[in-house]
C-alpha cells in the first residue's frame, strides 16, 4: 500500500481525533521508506468497543495480542506484545500528523522494532537508521 492508499483508507474509518494513532510499519510508508501490507492502529478503549460492535473480528495472535481485524486493518487497544509497550497518549504526544491523521513517530516505531526483533524488524531498523542519517 502506498502513502496515498494508507491515508485514504484511514480517513474512511472516520475515527475521532486523538482516539487512535497509526503505528506498525505505516509511518515508514508515510515518510517514504517502504510500502506496507496492512494498517496497524492503536485505538482508545471506546473506539475498540465501537469497532467490535460493528463487526470487526477479534483474532488471537499471541498472549497479549488480540487485535480486531477488518480488511487491511488491525486495531489494538493495547500495544503490550513486546518489551516496548507505549500507551496511546504517549504515542500521540510524540507522533506527527499528515492530512489530519495521527502517525506514530519514526523513533517510536524504531523502539518497537528493536523490542520485537523479528527479521522484518531488523530490515526496517536499517531503513530507519539510514533515514535518520539523511535527516541530520
Amino acid at each position: 500500500m502506498t502513502k496515498e492508499d494508507t491515508i485514504k483508507k484511514v480517513k474512511a474509518l472516520n475515527l475521532p481525533k486523538d482516539s487512535y494513532i497509526v503505528f506498525g510499519a505505516c509511518p515508514l510508508t508515510i515518510v517514504g521508506l517502504r510500502e506496507t501490507k496492512d494498517i496497524d492502529l492503536l485505538v482508545s478503549q471506546e473506539v475498540y468497543k465501537r469497532l467490535e460492535n460493528t463487526g470487526w473480528k477479534k483474532v488471537y495472535k499471541g498472549p497479549n495480542d488480540t487485535p480486531l481485524v477488518y480488511d487491511v486493518f488491525e486495531a489494538h487497544n493495547k500495544w503490550n506484545f513486546s518489551s516496548y509497550n507505549p500507551t496511546l497518549t504517549e504515542l500521540l504526544a510524540n507522533g506527527f500528523d499528515v492530512d489530519n491523521i495521527s502517525f506514530a513517530s519514526i523513533s517510536d516505531v524504531r523502539k518497537w522494532k528493536v523490542a520485537s526483533g523479528r527479521p522484518k524488524d531488523i530490515a526496517d531498523i536499517k531503513l530507519i537508521d539510514d533515514y535518520f542519517k539523511k535527516q541530520f
